[in-house]
């Protein structure tokens, strides 16, 4: 395999495309989805770890390159690439008719690594499907997202809604809770293991709202409950990758 850039150039359609790297989001993808790789590209060091999807890609007429490091810092626009590139057909998001469970829903999260945390959280714990806002998506489809990431998007399927009023549509049609997180403002409030032990057993769907301002009033008094993570009081709140966290880990009983 030679080292160089010269057949990088034939590319598809940026916007339908996405770069990935890091090398635990990077094998994700060649166990995964390998097919949906357009060009891998890769250092001498990684190479041994890629001998197998380069000859898939090869019988399918794609893209490999052993390159240099320098060279590899230029294809993926970052330092960040731990070894390894790759080039891949951007996931579509799927509608909500594919949710079966419980699962998050991420409604105006704006911050990529955020995004990229929750998704390698919930991959962890075994969920395998979460919603998020149109908003939500477009930024979960950057680099950097895919690298924080650790491989979570090659595992957790991304259900895609335009707007607050799709969503609200159809979970009242098919008896989903949406439950929103609130700030503790020292009202009692009820706590999410409170809501899982419910004799109502319609599936939950647990919304996170922006990192900075959280869901809107207008959102938590259309939810059908809502709910807060208690803690000492001493900072306002938890970083919502946390925040994340915590709930998934209240919900794993019923995931």
């Amino acid at each position: 395999m030679e080292s160089g850039l010269k057949i990088y150039s034939h590319a598809k359609n940026a916007n339908e495309t996405l770069t990935v790297c890091g090398l635990s989001s990077v094998l994700a993808i060649t166990k995964t989805a390998p097919e949906t790789i357009e060009r891998l590209f890769f250092d001498e060091d990684h190479a041994p770890l890629f001998a197998d999807t380069c000859r898939i890609l090869a019988e399918k007429r794609k893209i490999y390159r052993l390159v240099t490091h320098a060279e590899l810092q230029k294809i993926a626009d970052t330092k960040h690439t731990q070894g390894v590139a790759v080039v891949i057909q951007k996931p579509a998001p799927l509608p909500l008719e594919n949710l079966s469970e419980n699962t998050l829903c991420l409604h105006s999260l704006q911050n990529p690594h955020n995004i990229g945390a929750i998704l390698r959280t919930a991959a962890f714990f075994g969920l395998e499907k979460i919603l998020l806002s149109h908003e939500s998506y477009t930024c979960a489809m950057a680099q950097s997202a895919w690298r924080v990431a650790k491989g979570g998007f090659s595992y957790v399927k991304l259900l895609v809604y335009k707007n607050e009023d799709e969503l609200f549509a159809w979970t009242n049609e098919k008896k989903y809770r949406i439950l929103a997180a609130v700030k503790p403002d020292g009202k009692t409030q009820r706590t999410l293991r409170e809501f899982s032990r419910d004799k109502n057993t319609n599936p939950l769907i647990i919304t996170l709202g922006n990192e900075e301002t959280g869901l809107s009033p207008t959102f938590i008094n259309r939810a059908h409950g809502r709910f807060s993570i208690h803690g000492s009081g001493k900072v306002e709140s938890l970083n919502v990758s946390v925040a994340a966290a915590v709930c998934l880990r209240e919900l794993l009983p019923r995931i």
